[in-house]
């Protein structure tokens, strides 16, 4: 299934699952609770997929885990630093909580911070978590990230803070496990990005160090997921401005700049940034 939450003309905000171009609406009152188990039948009524207003999968996830999976891209923000990467990253997988009040939807405009001259993208997979703790789906995940604000706090040992504070992109759809090539611990798509309609990089998604059950365990020691919960693999390889350079002009995302970000069975994700 391709799971969405829409807004409605009235704006009422409603689950649905798509078929074609149309949205069957689902008897759940929001994507948390359809994926903890309630309200899993349709209501019998349908929209027009045009007529409605796509949010973000899951608008408000009870929490967002981003890892650093893809051994690629952590090599290349080691290299800037001038050091290999820590050893300790082999033997745990690593992540940063997110902040879920500012999870933006697919189409929804991400506002770049006046503080910051080098917004980046970052293209992630991201799996979203059942009432029972396992991967329920996939959905595409656009970690922005203030670069020289980024740089400056990861000197402080504490991870990133504001620079990964603001923006979120996650959608357009969630798509259930049973439609994608996924065995429980590799999921191999050809994923890519797009900056104002010119594909800048691609990578696969199967190339991650530590595979979904990994990462599932790891979230899940000594605490609890819940369903809803969004785990981010970390930026696939050549994912982002910070492996690939700044673009052709030199410069980092600006205003008026349109990121899309795409995979295969997952659809594509665009963010015009203002």
């Amino acid at each position: 299934m391709r799971l969405v939450t829409f807004r409605e003309p009235d704006g009422a905000v409603r689950v649905g699952a798509l078929a074609g171009d149309e949205v069957r609406e689902l008897a759940a009152p929001s994507m948390v609770a359809w994926l903890a188990g309630e309200g899993r039948s349709e209501t019998g009524r349908a929209v027009p997929l045009a007529a409605v207003a796509l949010l973000a999968p899951v608008p408000e996830p009870p929490s967002i885990r981003d890892f650093y999976a893809f051994e690629g891209h952590v090599a290349a923000g080691w290299r800037r630093r001038g050091a290999p990467i820590p050893e300790y990253w082999y033997r745990a997988p690593a992540f940063y909580f997110s902040n879920p009040a500012a999870v933006h939807g697919p189409g929804e405009a991400v506002r770049r911070p006046d503080w910051t001259s080098m917004l980046d993208f970052e293209l992630e997979i991201a799996a979203v978590i059942d009432g029972d703790g396992a991967i329920a789906g996939f959905t595409l995940m656009n970690d922005w990230s203030a670069r020289d604000v980024q740089r400056d706090e990861v000197t402080v040992l504490l991870g990133p803070h504001k620079s990964k504070d603001f923006a979120t992109s996650l959608g357009p759809w969630l798509v259930t496990v049973d439609e994608l090539p996924f065995d429980g611990r590799t999921l191999d798509l050809r994923a890519w990005v797009r900056v104002n309609g010119e594909e800048v990089g691609w990578s696969l998604s199967g190339c991650m160090h530590f595979s979904w059950a990994e990462l599932v365990l790891s979230a899940a020691r000594d605490t609890r997921l819940r369903a809803g919960d969004v785990l981010g693999s970390g930026t696939l390889e050549q994912g982002c401005l910070l492996e690939l350079g700044p673009l052709g002009d030199g410069e980092w995302i600006r205003p008026g700049d349109v990121v899309e970000i795409g995979a295969e069975g997952l659809g594509s994700l665009v963010t015009p940034v203002v």
